[in-house]
């Protein structure tokens, strides 16, 4: 992509981001969450963390020692479809420890926040195909959980919930302050989240950016997606869609090609003896990264200030040149402020923790 045509996106990028904070029309959401002001569990106290929302379910008992986060135990398994709010709660039932008074519940769906008696909850938007969550859509999620265990249980928890996003920006908390702190999803999705202020972080839901011209594989994916006109960057940038990306280049360009099956085949090609096909890889990679450039520099210049970001996604991580072409040209677009970037281990667990601790 022409960095001309890159710097436009990034400055349509930054004003859609000031549109959203003034709350004028704009394409990202700019979901505003207030945390905690302080920790929820005491001191020395044993809580839970259950993680939802991806093909395995994780959970862990930690502590809170002294404002430091530890865990305890932990485990994980296939997570069941939840088609019914009873299922879920159910499952909560034979997952929860009986002696813990607290839960973090870090649930990887569409949430709108809700400040609950000082903690952070979520009421449920909607779910997906395989998790309809029917019962559930449109309730406040820990409030629920909470009523459910008090009713059949006769068990008073307290619930503080929050989406993956939210989730992995707070991870960052272990070991840096919130002003340095941003967080980027690059991987089967796309989004991005900050901080306003050390009480407020903002899904940003950067994936509904819509503010640019798509590629023409971009709008044939598009057109025969599932939501036409929606998520239109998501489609441009991540690993749900570059598979098609490339084989509609290969078939374009009239290259006798099986089609691939999965995004990380992309990085097999990149790797190609045939420098057609090796290119052809490579410039679906670079596009996808260069439009994450973009909505990171932007993150930049609209927050004024150097930030680590807490990158989660294997395309981020693994993909052929990806993070490298990323730094570069986040460098180049935003010269005056500088990007850093970092994994932390365990996000889903420590973010959620974070809620409460």
């Amino acid at each position: 992509m022409k960095q001309q045509n890159l710097k436009n996106i990034q400055q349509t990028f930054i004003t859609e981001l000031s549109n959203a904070q003034k709350g004028d029309h704009s394409s990202l959401p700019f979901i505003r969450h207030t945390l905690a002001s302080h920790p929820i569990v005491a001191n020395d106290e044993v809580f839970q963390v259950v993680v939802i929302g991806g093909s395995y379910y994780q959970k862990a008992l930690m502590k809170n020692v002294s404002g430091n986060v530890r865990i305890l135990t932990q485990d994980q398994g296939t997570q069941p479809p939840f088609m019914h709010e009873k299922t879920l709660m159910k499952f909560l039932a034979e997952h929860i420890d009986p002696h813990v008074k607290t839960v973090a519940l870090n649930f990887a769906y569409p949430l709108h926040p809700v400040n609950r008696e000082g903690r952070l909850d979520g009421r449920l938007v909607n779910g997906s195909k395989e998790n309809s969550f029917k019962g559930l859509v449109g309730k406040v999620v820990g409030e629920r959980i909470e009523r459910y265990f008090y009713d059949k249980h006769n068990r008073q928890i307290a619930v503080s919930t929050a989406n993956d996003t939210i989730c992995l920006l707070l991870s960052g908390l272990m070991t840096h302050p919130w002003n340095i702190l941003a967080a980027g999803v690059v991987g089967t999705g796309l989004n991005f989240a900050i901080f306003l202020d050390e009480t407020t972080v903002v899904n940003l839901e950067s994936a509904e950016f819509d503010r640019f011209e798509q590629s023409e594989a971009g709008k044939i994916i598009d057109a025969s997606s599932v939501s036409p006109g929606s998520a239109l960057i998501e489609k441009e940038i991540s690993g749900a869609y570059l598979l098609h990306h490339f084989n509609i280049n290969v078939k374009q360009q009239g290259i006798v090609l099986d089609k691939i099956r999965a995004t990380k085949e992309i990085d097999l090609y990149a790797r190609n003896k045939d420098e057609h096909i090796a290119g052809l890889a490579r410039e679906t990679l670079e596009h996808s990264a260069s439009l994450v450039a973009a909505q990171i520099s932007g993150i930049l210049e609209f927050c004024k200030r150097d930030l680590l970001f807490i990158m989660q996604g294997s395309l981020y991580w693994k993909g052929y040149k990806y993070k490298e072409t990323v730094a570069r040209l986040v460098a180049e677009l935003s010269p005056s402020y500088h990007a850093s970037y970092e994994q932390v281990l365990h996000s889903d667990l420590f973010g959620a923790a974070k809620l409460v601790g």
